[in-house]
């Protein structure tokens, strides 16, 4: 039959009935102000359908005995966005997230949290394909950046760990060794010429001190090598060590670059997350 029915708490639901629980095609509305457009079953939610909530999230998909199933589009009130699978009310399977800032991951869920394979697109523009669990970087990955240069590495629970080799758009290497989103001094400079430096970045720019013109051809490699380092530590809520790395890459960084940029960016972001006057 087709009717309304109005619960104790509040609830009611309106349209398609058997045996008197909602099945088929109706609208269910919590007292709370979260409202249900689609199918039901027996009572629950199955099949598809279309709920906003009370906070401003919205979900339009697949439903299986009362929970989000199968393939959907969650919405969240600040402007994020997944597109992909679910599994008893979690993202599980494979889909993409978009962040209100741009950002987005594109791969495997497991639990509601990036798990597997994935690529994350952070708003500089660089990509990371690899690992993840529980929501971060975890295990093998690579990070492309626009300009061409590439960083092979391994992370874990978040931040760069053990050996990594960054390679440069000029052919040159940086093999270095981090510790949990720290690089330590244990690195190798290698030019394409075959001449090596040992040491850290700021190591290595000793070294070359008097040659103003090596010195100026590996800056930007410099750089962008400070810049890495500072959101390693930006990942690490670590503000003051960000805030020193990024300063520390625009000595090396042309003004006019799009790396210049950046680096202003992620220090506007940094006045918002560290206490004033800092």
């Amino acid at each position: 039959c087709k009717g309304m029915r109005t619960w104790a708490d509040g609830n009611t639901y309106e349209w398609e009935f058997k045996f008197g629980e909602p099945h088929g095609w109706g609208t269910y509305t919590f007292g709370e102000g979260t409202k249900f457009i689609g199918e039901f079953a027996d009572g629950l939610r199955h099949g598809h359908g279309q709920q906003s909530f009370s906070n401003g999230d919205n979900y339009a998909g697949d439903w299986r005995f009362g929970h989000m199933h199968g393939k959907g589009v969650y919405g969240w009130y600040d402007g994020s966005k997944y597109v992909g699978t679910f599994v008893k009310g979690r993202m599980e399977g494979k889909g993409i997230i978009t962040l209100p800032n741009g950002e987005s991951y594109d791969g495997e869920w497991k639990y509601g949290m990036a798990g597997g394979k994935g690529e994350y697109t952070k708003l500089d523009g660089s990509k990371h394909n690899g690992h993840y669990k529980d929501g971060k970087r975890h295990g093998t990955g690579v990070i492309t950046w626009r300009t061409g240069d590439v960083f092979v590495g391994k992370w874990k629970n978040g931040h760069a760990n053990k050996k990594g080799t960054f390679h440069f758009s000029n052919g040159d290497k940086y093999f270095c060794t981090w510790d949990e989103g720290e690089m330590s001094g244990n690195g190798t400079y290698l030019f394409v010429n075959g001449r090596e430096i040992k040491g850290d970045p700021l190591s290595i720019e000793q070294a070359i001190l008097d040659d103003e013109e090596l010195n100026e051809e590996i800056a930007p490699n410099l750089g962008l090598t400070w810049y890495t380092i500072g959101l390693e530590h930006m990942e690490s809520e670590a503000w003051e060590q960000a805030k020193d790395n990024f300063q520390m890459a625009r000595k090396y960084v042309p003004k006019s670059s799009d790396l210049n940029k950046l680096i202003h960016r992620q220090m506007e972001i940094l006045k918002e997350k560290m206490p004033e006057g800092s």
